[in-house]
């Protein structure tokens, strides 16, 4: 693409997240995996860096959370939540020109409260470890 503010075609099994005009459209863009297993991911683009040269760690603790959902939200089959808590650990700096995406599994919940854990990967390096809480707000999918 001729800029960082391009957007890239979706790798295969992916597909753009529609929501462009969201703060996670405007955080990515991201894409979703569309073959029923959980995963969001990113290029990562100049813009997503620090001033140390790699991805920020922000946009790899957005990228967790909206994750953090889709795995939910897969398991599930849709809902309305808010994240109540978001752990991570960094394990290593993510490269800028990546695709990074994220993946993980549901560990538990009942009625309200639903928790996973995942894994931040550039490649085959393993970049951040999450694991956080969701609470659910709403039966109703958003539209």
């Amino acid at each position: 693409m001729s800029d960082d503010t391009d957007i890239d075609p979706a790798p295969p099994g992916w597909a753009l997240h529609p929501f462009t005009e969201t703060f996670a459209g405007r955080a990515g863009p991201f894409y979703w995996r569309n073959d029923g297993v959980p995963g969001v991911g990113f290029y990562s683009k100049p813009h997503h860096g620090n001033l140390g040269g790699v991805v920020h760690g922000g946009m790899l603790m957005t990228l967790a959370d909206m994750a953090l959902f889709n795995i939910c939200w897969n398991a599930l089959d849709g809902f309305i939540a808010v994240t109540v808590s978001l752990n991570s650990e960094f394990l290593r700096p993510a490269p800028i020109g990546a695709f990074i995406e994220a993946s993980g599994e549901m560990t538990g919940g009942g009625k309200s409260l639903f928790f996973a854990r995942g894994m931040v990967r550039a490649g085959d390096q393993d970049v951040l470890a999450f694991s956080g809480t969701l609470k659910r707000l709403s039966q109703k999918r958003p539209g």
